[in-house]
């Protein structure tokens, strides 16, 4: 298991838009290690943020309804990057508690679609934030409509709403027409405004033929990190 494990956390990464590498992972943790988790996860996040040039964004989260189940969403420039960061003492240290700590493990690797934040993050608990994982299957022969229709509005969100923080839009790597939405806001406010935004009942309205399923899931946020550069 731990062998598994260490080449699990070590190899698995994703490239998108050419050169980015971009993963969503969820591990199992019990609940007696959590608190080692998340405290490792912070030393690893906030100082892969700050250190390494390549890593772009990285964010820890559990789900709030299954608080043992951690997702966890990393953006890195490059493969070099990538490499760095597996190589860097922080992230060892994540993987030795990680060993017996974690007894289950997936991984999506994505491509992204639209990355879009307005600065960048250095959070270390969750506060007001609300986090929203969104789990979307699209109509194969309907996806590029989709895609230019969810974009906008995500463009339009991130534009006219102080309260919306960051949306994140990605399709996985060997499943194009399944997206996967990673948003915060500001608060429960925030997100309830953005839903009755015209910009967002309109997105509703043109693309619920399309979809063949969609699950969002409560997210509460442990390490959120990013550089801001997504714009």
């Amino acid at each position: 298991m731990k062998r598994l494990l260490t080449t699990f956390l070590l190899g698995v990464s994703t490239m998108s838009n050419a050169e980015q590498k971009m993963s969503l992972f969820e591990l199992t943790v019990k609940p007696e290690q959590q608190q080692a988790i998340d405290t490792v996860g912070k030393t690893n996040l906030g100082t892969s943020i700050q250190t390494e040039a390549g890593t772009l964004a990285m964010f820890h989260t559990v789900k709030k309804d299954e608080p043992s189940k951690n997702v966890i969403l990393e953006i890195y420039q490059d493969e070099a990057a990538y490499q760095t960061h597996i190589n860097a003492p922080h992230f060892k240290q994540f993987v030795e508690v990680a060993k017996t700590a974690v007894t289950g493990r997936k991984v999506e690797p994505l491509d992204s679609q639209i990355l879009l934040e307005k600065q960048p993050l250095a959070i270390f608990e969750n506060g007001d934030y609300l986090i929203n994982l969104a789990e979307v299957s699209v109509n194969p022969a309907q996806n590029e409509d989709f895609k230019a229709i969810v974009l906008d509005e995500m463009k339009q969100s991130m534009a006219k709403e102080n309260g919306v923080i960051l949306m994140y839009a990605a399709t996985r790597k060997d499943q194009p027409n399944e997206w996967r939405f990673f948003e915060i806001y500001a608060n429960e406010t925030a997100y309830q405004q953005h839903r009755n935004t015209p910009h967002f009942q309109a997105y509703l309205n043109r693309t619920q033929l399309m979809l063949e399923r969609k699950n969002i899931t409560a997210l509460v946020g442990k390490t959120l990190v990013s550089k801001g550069l997504f714009k």
